[in-house]
C-alpha cells in the first residue's frame, strides 16, 4: 500500500482546547479519511505540545506541577480529538520522555555535528504566549501580533540554531514548490520573511527559567530545549524516530503538515532549516488554515473569546458542527462561527438537501419495491444525468487534491441537489402507478438514485463520517471506496435496511420576551473601600463600593468565606441595577458576584482591574441593561464558571477584554 502521513499541530495544553483546535482537527482529518478511502495506508500525529514555559506557568497559577497540569489537559485534548471523530494513529505527548525525547535528543545532535547548534548570551523581548522572540520592528505598539500582550526582555545564555546558513536553500525549496506551502498567499509571506535576512535563533533555555520543565539539552545540565525545537520534533517522534527506525522510514517524509497561519515562520522556515541540517528529508507540503474569528477577532485562549467546541458538539451533535466548521469557515482564510449559522446550514442543507435525498430514496425502495434496489434500463435521459454527476465526482476529486475543502464540499452537496432535481423531474410517485411501463421506469429510476446515495455515502465519509457510515449501514452496505464512484455498483435485488432520518431539524428555541439575559445586567468593576458585620445577622457583611457614579451599599453573605481583612480594597464586580432589597433591615443597591461549588465561594476579582470597567460578552454586543432586574430575574441567566473561566450562556465573560479567571474550576455565578 502506498503511504501517507499527514500531521496536525502540536497544541499548547496551559489550558482546554476551543474550537480553533476542533477546526484543525477536522480538516486534517477530512484530508486523511479522502486519502485512505483512495486505498492509502495514512498514519496521522497529533498530540500534547507539554514542554513550553506557558504551561509552567498555567500550572503555578493553579498551584499544581506542570506534569499534574499537563496529564489532565492532554487528556482534554485527546478526548476531543476522539469526539470530533480525529482519525489519529498517534497521540503523541512531548513529557513523556521514553517516547518523545530519544529522537529530538538525536536530532539535536545531528544538527550539532553539522556544525549548525552554538552557544551565545542573547537579550531580546520574549512573548510566552507565542513563546518566540520577536524584534522591535516586529511589535506594532509594542505588543505581539498573536496575542496583543506586551513581551518580556529576557537576558540570558542559550545555545543558537545557525539559520542564516539555510537561507539560500529554502528560498529555493520554497520558489520552487519542493517544499509547497498552501495557499500561495502563504508562501509569498514565508519568501518574504526569508528575502528580509535570516537570523540565528535561540534553541535552549535555562534550566533556571524552564523551571526544569523540558527535555534536557544532550551533554549540558545547565539547559532545556527551547519548545518549538521540542514540539516540531513531534512530527518525526510520532513515527518512530528514536524509538522504531523501521517505521519512521516506512512514513517520513510527512506528505502534509496542517497548521495555522500564526505559526507558519515556524513550519516553512524553522523546521525545513533543522531537517537540512540534520540531513533528513523535508515534508512535501504544508497546509495553512486561518482562524475561527468572533467578531472578526482570532479565537484564543490569551484573548478570552473562547467558543468550547464540546458544548456546540453536545448541544447539536457531531454532523452539523463537523458540516458548519467544514462549510462555512474558507479553508485557507479566517471565517466567523455563530450557533445560529449552524442551526441554519443544519437545517437548510443537511435536513433539506442530502437528508432528504436519502430518506426519500430509501422510503420509497421500501415502500413500492419490497426494500430491493429494482433493475436498471438507461434511456438517453439517464445516461446524461450520469455523465453529469460523473463530471461532478471529477470535480470534487480535484478540489480533494488541490485541497480546497470547503469547495469540495459545497461540489458534493451539489451533487446531491443533482439528485433531488433528478427525482423531482421523474417523479416515480407518479410512474409507479402507470401500469407495468411506468413501474419499470420507476425502477430505473430508483436504482439511479440509490447509486446516488451511495456515492454521496462515499464522499461525504471524509466530512462527516458519522452521518456517511449511517448511510451506509441504512444501504445494508459496508463503506466503499473512491474508485466506486459513478459506477451503478450497488446490485439489482439487494436489500437494503431499515430507512430512518440521517439529520434533524434542530428547532430554534425563540427566548421569551419575559426571560433576561446577560445584556440586560449592568455589572461593574467596585472597589470595597468599607467593610462591616451587618448589625442583625451574624453571617452577612455590609460593604461600601466605590463605583464610576459614587459608593453605594452591598450586602453580602461572604462571612465564613473571606474576612474583612480580605475583603477591603479588593476590586469586585457589582450588578449596580439589581432591584435594592433591605436584607435584615439593611438595605442592598447591589450584588457583588462570586463563583460557587461544593460549598466553596471565591468572589470575581482581578488586580489588573479598574473601577468603573465594564462586564462584557467575548463575543460582542453592547448590553442594553434594565433600568432594573429582580434578584429572581437574575437567577434565570445562565451564569456559571468552566476551566477556571467565567461564562454566560456558553459565551465567556471579559472585562477590558480580558477573560474572568476563577482559582474554582467549575461553578455557578451568584
Amino acid at each position: 500500500m502506498e503511504k501517507y502521513y499527514l500531521t496536525t499541530a502540536i497544541p499548547y495544553v496551559n489550558a482546554a482546547p476551543h474550537l480553533g483546535h476542533a477546526l484543525e482537527f477536522v480538516q486534517a482529518d477530512v484530508i486523511a479519511r479522502y486519502q485512505k478511502s483512495l486505498g492509502k495506508d495514512v498514519q496521522l500525529t497529533t498530540g500534547a505540545d507539554e514542554n513550553s514555559l506557558k504551561n509552567v506557568h498555567a500550572a503555578e497559577a493553579k498551584g499544581i506541577t506542570p506534569a499534574e497540569l499537563c496529564e489532565k489537559n492532554a487528556a482534554l485534548f485527546k478526548a476531543m480529538a476522539e469526539k470530533m471523530m480525529l482519525s489519529f494513529t498517534n497521540f503523541q505527548r512531548t513529557s513523556i520522555a521514553k517516547e518523545h525525547w530519544p529522537g529530538v535528543q538525536r536530532l539535536w545532535k545531528l544538527c550539532d555535528k553539522a556544525g549548525d547548534i552554538y552557544k551565545k548570551k542573547y537579550r531580546g523581548l520574549y512573548c510566552v504566549g507565542c513563546e518566540s522572540f520577536y524584534e522591535e520592528n516586529e511589535l506594532p505598539d509594542g505588543v505581539c501580533p498573536e496575542h496583543g500582550t506586551k513581551p518580556e526582555i529576557v537576558e540570558e545564555e542559550n545555545y543558537f540554531f545557525r539559520l542564516s546558513k539555510y537561507e539560500d536553500r529554502l528560498r529555493e525549496l520554497i520558489e520552487s514548490d519542493e517544499l509547497q506551502i498552501i495557499p500561495e498567499t502563504r508562501k509569498n509571506e514565508v519568501l518574504s520573511f526569508i528575502n528580509s535576512g535570516l537570523q540565528d535563533f535561540s534553541i535552549s533555555r535555562s534550566v533556571k527559567r524552564a523551571k526544569g520543565w523540558g527535555v534536557p539539552v544532550p551533554n549540558d545540565e545547565s539547559q532545556i530545549m527551547y519548545v518549538w525545537f521540542d514540539a516540531l520534533g513531534t512530527y518525526i517522534t510520532g513515527i518512530g524516530y528514536g524509538t522504531n527506525d523501521e517505521k519512521f522510514k516506512k512514513y517520513w517524509p510527512a506528505d502534509v503538515h496542517v497548521i495555522g497561519k500564526g505559526i507558519l515562520r515556524f513550519h516553512a522556515v524553522y523546521w525545513p532549516a533543522l531537517l537540512l541540517s540534520a540531513g533528513l528529508p523535508l515534508p512535501k507540503r504544508i497546509f495553512v488554515h486561518g482562524y475561527i474569528t468572533v467578531e472578526g477577532q482570532k479565537m484564543s485562549k490569551t484573548l478570552g473569546n473562547i467558543v468550547d467546541p464540546l458544548v456546540i458538539l453536545e448541544k447539536y451533535g457531531i454532523d452539523a458542527l463537523r458540516y458548519v466548521l467544514l462549510s462555512e469557515v474558507p479553508t485557507f482564510d479566517d471565517g466567523d462561527f455563530s450557533e445560529r449559522v449552524l442551526i441554519e446550514k443544519n437545517n437548510s442543507e443537511l435536513v433539506a438537501n442530502l437528508g432528504n435525498l436519502v430518506n426519500r430514496t430509501l422510503v420509497f425502495i421500501t415502500n413500492n419495491f419490497e426494500g430491493k434496489i429494482p433493475g436498471v434500463e438507461l434511456t438517453e435521459k439517464d445516461k446524461e444525468f450520469l455523465s453529469l454527476q460523473k463530471k461532478q465526482i471529477e470535480r470534487v476529486t480535484e478540489l480533494f487534491n488541490e485541497m480546497k475543502i470547503k469547495e469540495a464540499i459545497d461540489a458534493v452537496m451539489a451533487h446531491s441537489r443533482n439528485s433531488n432535481k433528478y427525482f423531482q423531474e421523474n417523479e416515480p410517485w407518479r410512474l409507479i402507478k402507470e401500469g407495468e411501463e411506468g413501474r419499470k421506469r420507476a425502477a430505473t429510476v430508483m436504482n439511479i438514485l440509490a447509486n446516488q446515495v451511495k456515492d454521496l455515502a462515499i464522499m461525504t465519509w471524509p466530512f462527516m463520517p458519522n452521518a456517511s457510515e449511517r448511510i451506509f449501514a441504512q444501504m445494508g452496505i459496508s463503506r466503499r471506496d473512491w474508485k466506486d464512484l459513478g459506477a451503478l455498483s450497488v446490485p439489482e435485488g439487494h436489500q437494503i435496511k431499515k430507512p430512518e432520518i440521517v439529520f434533524k431539524k434542530i428547532e430554534e428555541k425563540k427566548s421569551s420576551a419575559s426571560r433576561p439575559t446577560f445584556a440586560d445586567l449592568d455589572i461593574e468593576v467596585g472597589e470595597i473601600v468599607e467593610i462591616k458585620r451587618h448589625p442583625n445577622a451574624e453571617k452577612l457583611f455590609v460593604e461600601t463600593i466605590e463605583l464610576s457614579d459614587g459608593k453605594r451599599q452591598v450586602v453580602s453573605g461572604l462571612v465564613g468565606y473571606y474576612s474583612e481583612e480580605q475583603l477591603l480594597g479588593k476590586k469586585v464586580l457589582v450588578v449596580r441595577n439589581l432591584a435594592p432589597a433591605k436584607l435584615r433591615g439593611v438595605e442592598s443597591q447591589g450584588m457583588i458576584l462570586a463563583a460557587e461549588h461544593d460549598n466553596k465561594v471565591e468572589v470575581l476579582t482581578s488586580e489588573d482591574w479598574k473601577v468603573g470597567q465594564k462586564a462584557e460578552l467575548a463575543a460582542g454586543g453592547k448590553s442594553q441593561p434594565k433600568k432594573e432586574i429582580t434578584i429572581k430575574e437574575f437567577e434565570k441567566i445562565n451564569l456559571e464558571v468552566r476551566n477556571n473561566l467565567a461564562y454566560a450562556d456558553n459565551v465567556q465573560i471579559v472585562v477590558n477584554g480580558k477573560p474572568i479567571r476563577t482559582k474554582l474550576e467549575k461553578g455557578k455565578i451568584c
